[in-house]
């Protein structure tokens, strides 16, 4: 059965929320392609779905390969780096600080997009860097209720899980693009948090909104902006 983005190597980060947590692993180089390595299992996030790509370190014995980005090419999953060396088996490392306001940001994204569509905005696109993130709606201006600025202060769980495409709940998903979704996939990943939002996802994310802490939002016209202290 084939999962949401989850071909081409293990994705670790999608093995629950907890996967977003795990920030070193031993992994074995299939290969040197398209400027980067092809590895048997990843907890790196590549670029795609609103959300950059991890940065991190590839160790073998003594050699240090950095990793500037990971990207999809086809099947594969593309750790880019600028040194090709010739090694069979490593550690991957992921810039943790830098994940982490990913993961935060991500989160918050997610938060605002169900705030605001329950006053009738739909998120267009949404795109999320380490601290700052945006929303494109479609509207042509947007008033931010009070629940958008206390995101952080109510803590809710979040989980990740899969469904198959054909057990969706259209009604439950309406805040989703579900058409953005290629044809082949058959079973979707789906974070939830808790009382707030449900939403077809194969990003990383905390374990709770109170990890977001204090951030600031502001809506100039159609786009929601916002981003971390």
């Amino acid at each position: 059965m084939k999962h949401l983005l989850s071909d081409g190597g293990q994705l670790i980060y999608l093995q629950g929320i907890d996967g977003s947590y795990v920030r070193e692993i031993d992994v074995k180089v299939l290969g040197f392609e398209g400027g980067g390595y092809v590895l048997d299992r990843t907890i790196m996030h590549y670029q795609g779905g609103g959300q950059p790509g991890d940065r991190g370190l590839l160790i073998s014995g003594d050699i240090k390969i950095p990793i500037h980005n990971v990207k999809k090419k086809g099947k594969n999953v593309i750790h880019l780096s600028s040194e090709e060396v010739d090694i069979k088996e490593g550690k991957l490392i992921v810039d943790w600080e830098r994940r982490y306001k990913i993961m935060k940001m991500h989160t918050l994204q997610h938060a605002i997009s169900a705030v605001i569509f329950k006053d009738g905005y739909k998120s267009l696109v949404t795109e999320v860097f380490p601290g700052y993130g945006y929303i494109e709606s479609d509207s042509t201006e947007i008033v931010l209720a009070d629940e958008a600025f206390n995101i952080s202060k109510i803590p809710r769980s979040l989980k990740r899980y899969f469904v198959k495409r054909n057990e969706l709940d259209p009604k439950l998903m309406a805040r989703c693009n579900l058409e953005r979704l290629p044809k082949s996939i058959d079973e979707v990943s789906v974070v939830e948090i808790e009382g707030l939002d449900v939403c077809a996802c194969a990003g990383t994310h905390v374990k709770n909104t109170e990890e977001i802490g204090d951030y600031w939002i502001r809506a100039p016209g159609k786009k929601v902006e916002f981003g971390l202290f």
